[in-house]
């Protein structure tokens, strides 16, 4: 009876250790192996959050979006080849926190923007949206140059309406090539998002309730970002007729008959004249040619003949 007593003993040990093992949490070294196999296909950004730091945001709602901001850039490759990251908060004046050249690395993104403090006063989202335009998106502050064709996105936050004008700015923004996402927690009205937000606007303007729900943004920006969406579906590429995709860029293409600006997006008609060999007239197509013999019989026009020695012109 020992001897089982004694297997009993040792099977029940096993089943027990296995239950927990099988509750246990993963080592890093295991996520790690199970994270890269699913490796994220964004393309090189040029990434600025611009985000509401307005005395309407209540503290723990003000610590939600860093969250947000967190989770968000896990699924980027963030260096200097790669995702750059920068960063400005507003209220009643823009302050910036770290620029596109600033950190090289995801940890340091991340520990600055735990770090963010919070201003708590009113809400100039045109003032901050020309600041990320003329400053932030300058290769001085870290930027790409705009010949490389590195997508430039920002993702504006905020929870009220503003109290400068944004259309125009934003407008302007949008022209000068940078995608702008516009995301309104709360009371916000959506047509200020629409006129701060890039089109379509069902892919670029979302609202939410409250802070809390902030968070189900996370997969509709994976899905975006890191989806394996090529250039041309990141960047505003303004191209007038085909935009194509290569590897962390685009080019411009134009429809048959048309050639390409030399800015590169926009195009022209494609002319020539086509002239006959002796012998033969060019057609109505303006294309092909045809046999003066075959040439229809002409009327109401003019005839030179010869006659007398001199040459005479008489209607025909």
């Amino acid at each position: 009876m020992k001897p089982l007593a004694l297997v009993l003993l040792s099977l029940l040990f096993c089943l027990s250790q296995a239950g927990v093992n099988k509750h246990r949490p993963r080592s890093a070294a295991a996520r790690g192996q199970n994270e890269t196999t699913n490796p994220c296909k964004a393309v090189p950004l040029d990434f600025v959050f611009v985000i509401d730091s307005s005395r309407s945001i209540r503290p723990n709602d003000y610590e939600k979006v860093k969250t947000f901001i967190v989770n968000l850039i896990q699924f980027l490759e963030i260096g200097p080849d790669a995702t750059r990251v920068g960063l400005l908060q507003y209220g009643s004046v823009v302050q910036p926190e770290f620029s596109l050249n600033t950190f090289t690395s995801k940890a340091e993104v991340e520990q600055a923007v735990r770090n963010m403090r919070h201003l708590a006063t009113g809400t100039m989202t045109g003032l901050a949206i020309k600041y990320a335009m003329e400053t932030s998106f300058t290769e001085e502050d870290g930027a790409r140059a705009a010949h490389l064709h590195i997508p430039r996105i920002a993702v504006i936050v905020t929870d009220g309406r503003p109290q400068d004008t944004v259309e125009q700015v934003a407008a302007q923004a949008r022209q000068a090539g940078i995608q702008i996402f516009a995301i309104g927690v709360g009371r916000v009205d959506m047509n200020t998002l629409k006129t701060i937000g890039s089109e379509p606007h069902s892919e670029h303007v979302h609202l939410v309730a409250n802070f809390s729900q902030i968070e189900t943004l996370i997969s509709v920006f994976h899905s975006k970002l890191c989806g394996g969406s090529e250039t041309c579906e990141l960047v505003d590429h303004q191209c007038q007729h085909t935009c194509v995709s290569s590897p962390a860029s685009y080019r411009c293409k134009c429809r048959e008959g048309f050639i390409l600006n030399p800015d590169g997006k926009t195009n022209h008609l494609y002319s020539c004249v086509c002239r006959c060999r002796a012998g033969f007239t060019l057609r109505p197509d303006g294309r092909t040619c045809q046999s003066e013999s075959d040439r229809p019989p002409h009327h109401g026009g003019r005839v030179l003949y010869q006659m007398g020695g001199r040459r005479q012109s008489v209607p025909t």
